[in-house]
């Protein structure tokens, strides 16, 4: 760890790191569930019945079942005992889920003082939120609703729940399931890494809740380790906007700093007038958002509230078609290329969705390789060998060993197997344990082996045929033209 002024706290490499190594793994000192409404606190499992719930007969708390019921550590239940718990409404269920992390905060000095010690040093960035409309809400519902449950102002003040609230806030981590339980959870130590939009870590949460950071590109002794505290695929403006509201700093990587965002373009708009990159003048550290754009090509200037008027009426758009239609979704990124370059943020998050619903639908393999053709090379230049990149190979490996079972294989490129088989390994070592994995990544590195060995026996059984063949081709060259006699031809 080292401190510079720029960027306060942050990690440094003592070594030189290659792509894929594990830079650290840490067990979470708090985790919760992250839902809209009434789930298990154990397992983040959305129930919709008051009567689907098992209680806690001690502390009154909510689960699924009486195994998640009986995994909820001791000291925990313990400390919920004082409080007064109810369960008699859904709807007072889905507020205690809400709360719940903050409230597992709350009582780390009592149920795990070594975790309480391990979080009680990141930064709450208290000092600027004062009076922000985050911290009423959470004076408004979080702290009242805690104070009406029993927590005891003299021994834990509002002060030091808001407190919680911002480490919280400025330093969780949020993962899902496959099944769509959302969760955060406080990692001290990988809370450290600063963040930078052209991150070289990567980090999976495993089914056990340990998160792994792992190097998504080579990293030089000396150099610091980033992580991304945003979204990657965002553009500009929007991951500025977003860092410095909820983490209170102004981003200056170099990806911020690059007009082209790295060559990709990813928050351009098309020229009305040579169909051109837009591209946005950078002013270094100001928190100003609208500075003018300017074609990269023609030189063509446009305002900034005009490029903000046509993302405006393109969410408009979005708001308008059916999201899980593969149909509605191709028909709005064709009408979308007409206005925006073709690796722009919103095409980019349609081509993701465009390649999980092929997916789920197990239709159209061809077009999914041919959108993983258009994701990979943005998503590596902006991510590295991420979790992301990992997935969308799995997906396009999938694609293609369908096509290849669909007596296709004439429609993929020379050499896909060996590459296929190469990206693989890469991508299942980051992926296998992750609690996003795909159900088939077992059975695709089974269906993987069986298609080696049958190519391998080919490849062996090929040389005799070659062999075979070029005795056949040099008795043919000894023949007499036109199929005439040794005899005519004497």
């Amino acid at each position: 760890m080292r401190y510079s002024e720029e960027s306060g706290r942050g990690l440094i490499a003592t070594r030189n790191i290659k792509t894929g190594e594990i830079i650290m793994e840490e067990t979470p000192a708090v985790w919760g569930p992250k839902a809209k409404g009434a789930c298990c606190l154990e397992c983040g499992l959305e129930l919709h019945k008051l009567s689907s719930f098992h209680f806690c007969n001690l502390c009154h708390l909510h689960f699924c079942s009486e195994e998640c019921c009986a995994a909820h550590p001791r000291p925990e239940c313990v400390e919920m005992q004082k409080l007064h718990i109810k369960t008699n409404s859904l709807e007072y269920l889905g507020k205690l889920t809400l709360v719940i992390v903050v409230l597992r905060c709350l009582l780390l000095p009592e149920t795990a003082p070594q975790n309480w010690a391990r979080i009680r040093l990141l930064q709450d960035h208290l000092e600027n939120s004062k009076e922000t409309k985050l911290k009423k809400l959470n004076q408004k519902f979080l702290v009242n609703f805690l104070r009406d449950i029993g927590l005891d102002k003299n021994q834990i003040s509002n002060k030091e729940i808001h407190r919680v609230c911002g480490i919280l806030d400025s330093n969780a981590f949020e993962s899902s399931t496959l099944d769509g339980a959302e969760s955060r959870a406080l990692f001290p130590l990988s809370a450290l890494a600063n963040s930078s939009c052209l991150p070289n870590l990567t980090h999976v949460t495993r089914k056990d809740r340990t998160m792994v950071m792992v190097a998504t590109r080579d990293i030089q002794e000396g150099q610091e380790l980033f992580i991304c505290y945003t979204g990657i695929r965002w553009g500009k403006i929007t991951r500025q906007k977003h860092l410095l509201l909820t983490k209170h700093f102004l981003c200056c990587c170099p990806r911020c700093l690059d007009p082209t965002e790295c060559g990709t373009f990813i928050s351009s708009i098309k020229c009305a007038q040579c169909e051109g990159n837009m591209i946005q003048d950078v002013q270094i550290g100001s928190s100003e958002f609208d500075m003018p754009w300017h074609c990269q090509d023609c030189k063509l200037e446009m305002e900034h509230k005009k490029v903000v008027a046509v993302e405006a009426m393109i969410g408009q758009m979005l708001k308008l078609i059916n999201k899980n239609s593969t149909q509605h979704l191709e028909g709005a990124s064709r009408k979308l290329k007409q206005l925006l370059t073709s690796h722009h943020y919103i095409l980019l998050e349609m081509y993701m969705s465009l390649v999980t619903l092929y997916e789920k639908k197990n239709e159209r393999p061809e077009r999914i390789v041919e959108l993983c053709d258009i994701l990979l090379p943005v998503l590596q230049k902006l991510e590295g060998s991420s979790r992301a990149v990992a997935l969308l190979v799995i997906a396009r490996i999938c694609a293609q060993v369908s096509i290849c079972k669909n007596g296709k294989e004439e429609f993929l490129n020379s050499g896909w197997f060996e590459e296929s088989i190469l990206q693989f390994d890469e991508a299942y070592s980051l992926i296998k344990y992750d609690v996003q994995a795909p159900v088939t990544i077992n059975d695709l590195q089974w269906t993987l082996e069986i298609l080696k060995e049958e190519r391998d026996l080919n490849n062996k059984e090929y040389p005799k045929l070659a062999t075979t063949e070029e005795h056949s081709a040099k008795d043919n060259a000894h023949q007499p033209p036109n199929g005439e006699s040794m005899e005519r031809v004497i």
